[in-house]
């Protein structure tokens, strides 16, 4: 039986605040995501940002690990990031594979010697568009199946800075240079993406919601009414994909509404664990 972990990014503090909206953890979503994805894997979650906290099992107990986005910073180099980033060292060190997504490749990028900082283009907000393949990506497993431009759900102000030095680019856009990327670290593996494959509609719009006032004073909606509209379009085209004027006011396609091309990096990150 494949055994998987899941790395809970955000501190107590932020799992309450996504549960306020979307009813559950972000790791407790991510497992659900990778139990309809493999439905024979055994999932345990753990949350290395609390003092104290221990994984389920030992490191080496696991096939494969995936990280979840974080509403932290880890340039700001708090208890729960340092935490964090010490276990993922030891992660690459057991050589247990790892997937990550936005903070996850954030995290495994620092463990690994890189840098991360605040973006200077801004924020990257509900969906990261025409990301591009690189040519290294173009042949990568971490993307088979997706075309070479598409768009992926996102939410994130930090971009990946400075490079590891066993990494290999595999995506990009206009917002950040690294919107996935391969590192390899002592006798491990990680692939990561700066977007959410495991983000459904639904889950954007409640990021939508969540965040509110900081995204009027950003200059994304113009007030808190259009920003609902926005979000409310979203929550309905994640229970109807048929509806085709929301596909095309929201200016999405095939990449984001299809739950296969959406979750590609993860489904294909799981196949190469069943190829070790």
């Amino acid at each position: 039986m494949l055994k998987l972990l899941v790395l809970e990014g955000n501190s107590l503090a932020g799992r309450r605040r996504w549960a306020e909206v979307a009813g559950q953890s972000p790791s407790e979503s991510y497992a659900d995501v990778l139990r309809a994805l493999a439905p024979d894997a055994e999932v345990d979650i753990a949350t290395p940002a609390d003092a104290g906290a221990a994984l389920p099992q030992p490191i080496e107990a696991y096939q494969g690990i995936v990280i979840t986005g974080s509403a932290l910073n880890i340039y700001q180099r708090e208890p729960e990031a340092l935490r964090q980033i010490e276990l993922v060292r030891a992660i690459f060190a057991q050589g247990v594979p790892m997937f990550g997504s936005c903070w996850g490749l954030q995290l495994a990028t620092v463990a690994a010697g890189g840098e991360v900082s605040l973006n200077p283009a801004g924020r990257e907000v509900g969906f990261a568009r025409k990301v591009v393949l690189t040519e290294a990506g173009r042949g990568h497993p971490l993307h088979a199946a997706r075309n070479e431009v598409f768009d992926a759900p996102a939410i994130h102000s930090d971009i990946v800075t400075r490079l590891p030095s066993d990494t290999t680019v595999t995506a990009r856009n206009a917002m950040s240079e690294v919107q996935a990327a391969e590192i390899r670290s002592g006798r491990g593996r990680f692939w990561g993406v700066q977007y959410h494959p495991e983000f459904s509609l639904q889950d954007v719009a409640w990021v939508i919601r969540r965040l509110g006032q900081p995204l009027l004073e950003e200059g994304f909606f113009a007030d808190m009414a259009e920003l609902e509209r926005y979000a409310t379009d979203l929550a309905a085209l994640h229970h109807d994909r048929a509806r085709r004027d929301l596909v095309w006011r929201l200016g999405l396609d095939q990449d984001v509404t299809n739950d296969a091309l959406r979750q590609a990096e993860i489904s294909n990150w799981i196949a190469s664990l069943a190829r070790r």
